[in-house]
């Protein structure tokens, strides 16, 4: 009579556990509230995919794939050396990032509730890259006046970081669709000894099904 108790079990525990959706997919997008470079002339946003994996009622584990552009910053230098001579410097660099934040989220209500508001908290394992474009140019004011531009340099710097992570929200649920306005902070260690803040805080807006 063991299996016959067996098959009953399954035939009663399957059903619950397939009516609690315990995986669920989707997208987030946003913009920061400062420019990631401190001055950028090039709009920052984020975009990505992820994965909300429930654990209990009110906790999951929440990840995926961040895209983040930090936007570009422009500079423009003008001084007089050498003698009788004007130097232009010039540079341009651009910020990008890749990210994957691993986050516990915990739910304020149950399951139930089509109204949870919400805080996370977790590490975001980042590489960031900065691609810097610059040049020098020499207009002399000798009587012959000459104009000599030297060549143009590039630098890419790639960092690594898992820097901690922290947001709160709100999740709004009709049927298997879900809405999540959100508020995210995070640490940039990357920013040591760079251009991009330290300190970043995201507004966000997440969908999954």
């Amino acid at each position: 009579m063991r299996p016959a108790y067996f098959i009953i079990a399954l035939l009663l525990v399957v059903p619950s556990f397939c009516q609690t959706r315990l995986f669920s997919i989707g997208v987030t997008g946003g913009f920061p509230a400062q420019t990631p470079l401190q001055a950028a002339d090039k709009m920052p946003f984020a975009l990505g995919p992820t994965v909300d994996i429930g654990i209990f009622s009110r906790l999951s584990l929440e990840t995926g794939v961040m895209f983040y552009r930090l936007g570009r910053q422009s500079n423009l230098g003008v001084f007089t050396y050498p003698e009788n001579s004007i130097t232009l410097l010039s540079g341009t660099t651009h910020g990008r990032a890749l990210e994957i934040p691993v986050l516990g989220k915990f739910y304020m209500r149950g399951q139930r509730s089509n109204f949870r508001p919400f805080v996370t908290g977790g590490l975001a394992i980042r590489r960031t890259s900065l691609d810097a474009d610059y040049g020098a140019s020499i207009l002399s004011g000798a009587s012959t006046g000459t104009f000599v531009a030297g060549p143009p340099q590039s630098r890419t710097t790639i960092k690594w970081n898992a820097d901690p992570s922290a947001g709160a929200g709100v999740d709004f649920k009709a049927g298997r669709f879900h809405l999540e306005p959100q508020v995210h902070y995070s640490y940039w260690g990357a920013g040591k000894n760079s251009l991009i803040r330290k300190n970043q805080v995201q507004f966000l807006l997440g969908f999954r099904f």
